[in-house]
């Protein structure tokens, strides 16, 4: 049981630009703070295009980070394990399902993406299983 309220931000994207924006802003976001964030995501595939984003982004350097499969000690770690491997209280849910794992996660990370009317319904699936968690949901 956490002893904090886990906040669910829901970045509102009508665009695949806009994600990538916010993946990136978030990420660069957590690492200048020296926090930790966890990237999940569906497949090996989803895995290697984060991982190649954060080599690129942002334009004038990039975001140190690793893909892993099991415990890591990196502040940036992307993953298709559905488990804390960094131990962190921040992640960044990529997947197609709502992210229901142990965290204890401070912040949860997610779309609500408009980009297709699929992805539209999956939003709505992940809001509602969220709302259901008593997670407290701001959108952005």
């Amino acid at each position: 049981m956490t002893t904090y309220n886990t906040r669910v931000v829901l970045f509102h994207a009508r665009y695949t630009q806009q994600k990538l924006t916010f993946l990136v802003e978030t990420a660069t976001f957590h690492f200048n703070k020296k926090e930790s964030l966890l990237i999940l995501v569906d497949d090996d595939k989803a895995a290697q295009f984060v991982d190649e984003l954060l080599w690129k982004s942002p334009p004038t350097g990039f975001l140190p980070h690793i893909v892993a499969q099991e415990t890591t000690p990196e502040l940036l770690t992307i993953t298709r394990i559905k488990s804390n491997l960094n131990q962190s209280k921040n992640a960044f849910n990529l997947c197609s399902i709502p992210l229901m794992i142990e965290g204890p996660f401070r912040i949860i990370y997610d779309f609500e993406d408009l980009t297709s009317p699929n992805k539209q319904h999956l939003s709505a699936l992940r809001f509602e299983a969220y709302k259901q968690a008593g997670y407290t949901i701001e959108a952005r």
